[in-house]
Formats: structure tokens, C-alpha cells, sequence
């Protein structure tokens, strides 16, 4: 199932984060959620992140039954909550990428009207005339 456009090549390319929620015992949990967070600039993500981080901490420092009663639940959270923010998470990249893409593109065409002196034309101007 494709979640966007780029098609699912592409969308399982970038859920490689997805590999640190199964590690172990939530040990790298936080830095996927943080990971995606920062990626994208979804504050949300990065406070989970910064939060799995918190409780990962504190049950790692409790003694072993009560620290392991915090972690396998922590886990399992974090692997549930991975899978349902993976769409979210894709279709932001998606939309941010192409927003960078068209900035970049935009900035290239400028610079080569300035270069080469060229009159600024609109699209709406080229497609006038080509059909004159």
C-alpha cells in the first residue's frame, strides 16, 4: 500500500528509523521518535522522543523486576506508536521534500536570469507565445 506519491520504494527507504523501535527493550525507541522529529519539524515527535528518552532512563537506574515491569510496556508502546506515525511521518517528508525542491528550483531559476541578464518571464508569458 503506497502512501504517497513517491511510490513504496521510496517510502521504505526512509522508514529505516523504524529499525530503531525494534531494537531491544525500547533501548534506541527515543531516538527514532526523535530522529523523525527533527527531521520533519514535528515538535510532537521530538517531546515523545525526549519523553520514551525520560522513562527509558529512570527504569534503567530502578533495580531489575521494577525497572523491567517500566521497559516491555515502554516498548511495546513505542512499537505500536511507530507503525501509526510512519504514514504521518511520510507524507510530512513528502510535502516538505517537495517544498525544498521547488525553493531550489525557484532559486536556480533566478540566478541564471540574473546571470545571464535574461527579461523575467512568467509561464503564463512562454505559453503566449508559443502559441502566436
Amino acid at each position: 500500500m503506497e502512501i504517497t506519491k513517491r511510490g513504496a520504494a521510496w517510502e521504505w527507504l526512509h522508514s529505516w528509523w523504524m529499525l530503531f523501535i525494534l531494537m531491544p527493550f525500547a533501548i534506541t525507541s527515543f531516538f527514532a521518535f526523535l530522529f523523525i522529529g527533527i527531521k520533519v519539524r514535528n515538535k510532537k515527535w521530538i517531546m515523545y522522543g525526549i519523553i520514551y528518552f525520560l522513562v527509558f532512563a529512570f527504569a534503567f537506574v530502578l533495580p531489575d523486576p521494577p525497572g523491567l515491569l517500566i521497559v516491555l510496556p515502554l516498548w511495546a508502546v513505542t512499537i505500536i506508536h511507530g507503525f501509526k506515525v510512519r504514514p504521518l511521518y511520510l507524507i510530512q517528508l513528502d510535502v516538505y521534500k517537495d517544498n525544498v525542491e521547488a525553493r531550489a528550483f525557484a532559486e536556480a531559476r533566478s540566478e541564471a536570469e540574473s546571470r545571464f541578464h535574461a527579461p523575467k518571464q512568467t509561464i503564463q508569458d512562454i505559453h503566449i507565445r508559443k502559441d502566436r
